[in-house]
């Protein structure tokens, strides 16, 4: 598996939440602990699943204007972003997120924050997946 090296809007966007630089200290801990990466940096799609993963679960603890510009940094890499870095945030971060949906995170809380990538890529994938999009997603 290829590495990315740390692109510049990971530091922006852990400096939005405590709680997401604090799952990402985590994570690279867990990921370093595996004896099979003690010499490997931990891949940026793993790091943006665990960073949607503790988007959820902290959710409560993250102001709306926070979870504004995360979402909105997000979507300016899957717009503009290198293609790998794009695919990273949406097979990372946003599969991440729509699995916690369908375990019962209340996705219409963000979905108006997202931006057109991210929602299509979200609709995309539940087509992908045979899921039915609801109404609510669709509107623009």
């Amino acid at each position: 598996m290829t590495v990315m090296p740390e692109p510049q809007w990971w530091t922006s966007l852990l400096d939005i939440s405590p709680e997401l630089a604090a799952e990402d200290v985590q994570s690279q801990a867990r990921w370093r602990r595996l004896a099979s990466h003690q010499e490997e940096e931990q891949p940026l799609t793993i790091r943006l699943g665990d960073l949607g993963q503790a988007f959820v679960t902290n959710f409560a603890s993250i102001s709306p204007d926070q979870r504004r510009r995360i979402l909105s940094i997000l979507e300016d890499v899957q717009a503009s972003g290198s293609e790998q870095e794009g695919t990273a945030v949406a097979t990372g971060f946003f599969e991440a997120v729509l699995g916690a949906w369908d375990e019962g995170f209340d996705l219409r809380a963000i979905w108006e924050d997202m931006g057109l990538e991210s929602r299509t890529y979200c609709i995309s994938l539940n087509e992908f997946h045979g899921v039915k999009t609801p109404d609510w997603m669709n509107r623009k």
